[in-house]
């Protein structure tokens, strides 16, 4: 796993990217944050916090590396069709 993750450090040198080993001294801590399993991963968002939290084993690291993409990016692609807005949608250009 370190590969994967030192090469996404690399690619995004302005998020931060901490490593927690799991020791004696520091499962209270992993216990704390609901890590589950490790390798395990959180995405925090500077306003929101907490915003995503995955398993990240070489399975599902290029899942979490493009989740994390779309908020470096700020932007994420929807599958057409498959979301619907709780709002009333406006047409202002109808006006």
């Amino acid at each position: 796993m370190r590969p994967f993750f030192y090469r996404a450090a690399a690619k995004y040198p302005n998020v931060s990217f901490v490593e927690v080993p799991v020791t004696e001294k520091n499962a209270h801590l992993h216990q704390g944050l609901g890590v589950p399993s490790v390798p395990f991963g959180h995405i925090y968002h500077p306003e929101a916090g907490l915003v995503e939290e995955q398993k990240i084993s070489k399975k599902f690291f290029p899942q979490f590396e493009q989740i994390l993409e779309t908020y470096v990016n700020g932007v994420c692609e929807l599958p057409e069709g498959a979301v619907e807005t709780p709002y009333n949608v406006i047409d202002v250009t109808e006006q």
